[in-house]
């Protein structure tokens, strides 16, 4: 099921009630480019498209022959709680990232893959009811699938920010302060804005009691105002990637973290492993530079209608025979304590702002003028 709505509480409600229906949704920007929105319509094959009258209105051009739902539309609600209607392994979403061939690709996520990467019995956090969360990100960035199901998961409180408001620092204090947010999810080039703002503030009345960076590589310098000014905070450096749900590894900072400078992405977390391996796929040693393979329950199905890239990014594990595991691109190597340093990618691909862009996609695009 498609939804194609702009960030908003109808986003959430359209989302929610696709899951609890069984389906998997399809999150689309409506600030996407037609041709783009229209080749992931065809592409994913979906039926159904959940959208608003608005976002329906400002693009007469848009080509889908599904189902339409409208959420902005009032209808008659059925007051008892429907069966469920999804398994465990049931797909819960797909996200299209970025392609190399100037396509962008499915990535297929199940219901299991996102249960436990917030609920396991070795879960490194302390989340509760009491915790305001924050969706800062575009629901077709998946660090929101984070946002999102770990406020609502735990009995929390989401804050859906207004886009406009995630871009201005500024903005984003004051709504911080305002709505008491203890729980920040951030990629490292948001947050240094931001924590630029904030150091401009007098008084320390932030709330915030947890910070956690994905989605690029992370400079643990630029964190020591704030670490001085806020002292009590949790500053967490995950490393993740969409085809593993989200979230990897896990390292919390403290002083000799932020001093070292290095990108200490700390070690799995639980139901991941991880190995660094050469070109021959043989296991490195601690100290030598080799390509991150991700292992364990969050690895996805794959990619959607595409087996050959799927076949080529998803290997057997000979480590764990009759387990697959999901070759990243990423360098990293270990160290000697056992945590991981991400070192950057191997390819050509490129982050900016937490969103993968395949330069490949850009040279498709150029090629054609």
């Amino acid at each position: 099921v498609a939804v194609l709505i702009d960030r908003s509480v109808e986003m959430i409600v359209g989302v929610l009630g696709i899951l609890k229906a069984g389906g998997a949704y399809l999150p689309i920007d409506p600030d996407y480019p037609a041709e783009r929105i229209a080749y992931t319509l065809a592409d994913s094959g979906a039926v159904w498209l959940v959208t608003t009258r608005d976002v329906e209105f400002r693009m007469p051009s848009l080509a889908f022959t599904g189902c339409r739902v409208y959420v902005d539309e009032t209808v008659q609600a059925q007051a008892e709680n429907p069966p469920q209607g999804a398994k465990p392994v049931d797909l819960a979403y797909v996200i299209y990232t970025s392609g190399t061939t100037g396509k962008p690709k499915g990535t297929m996520i199940a219901h299991r893959n996102v249960v436990r990467l917030l609920f396991n019995d070795r879960l490194a956090f302390d989340f509760n009811e009491r915790d305001v969360w924050t969706l800062f990100h575009s629901y077709c960035f998946d660090f929101s699938v984070w946002e999102m199901y770990g406020a609502l998961l735990y009995g929390g409180k989401l804050v859906v920010v207004p886009m406009m408001t995630a871009r201005d620092p500024e903005q984003m204090v004051w709504l911080l302060r305002q709505e008491r947010v203890t729980v920040l999810n951030q990629t490292p080039s948001a947050f240094y804005a931001l924590s630029q703002r904030e150091m401009q503030e007098p008084d320390a009345a932030l709330s915030v009691r947890v910070v956690i960076f994905g989605g690029e590589a992370l400079a643990p310098g630029r964190l020591r105002e704030w670490s001085r000014k806020y002292p009590n905070t949790d500053l967490i450096n995950m490393y993740g990637i969409t085809e593993t749900t989200v979230h990897v590894t896990y390292k919390k900072l403290g002083e000799a973290e932020i001093a070292s400078g290095i990108s200490n992405i700390g070690k799995p977390i639980p139901t991941l492993r991880t190995y660094i391996l050469n070109e021959w796929q043989q296991l490195q040693p601690i100290g030598a530079a080799g390509e991150l393979y991700v292992s364990g329950d969050g690895v996805a199905y794959g990619y959607l209608n595409r087996p050959e890239l799927t076949a080529e990014k998803f290997v057997d594990n000979p480590f764990e025979p009759g387990t697959r595991m999901y070759r990243t691109g990423d360098l990293a190597r270990w160290l000697p304590d056992g945590n991981l340093e991400y070192l950057g990618r191997i390819d050509h691909q490129v982050k900016i702002r937490g969103y993968r862009i395949e330069c490949g996609e850009i040279e498709a695009r150029l090629m054609t003028h």
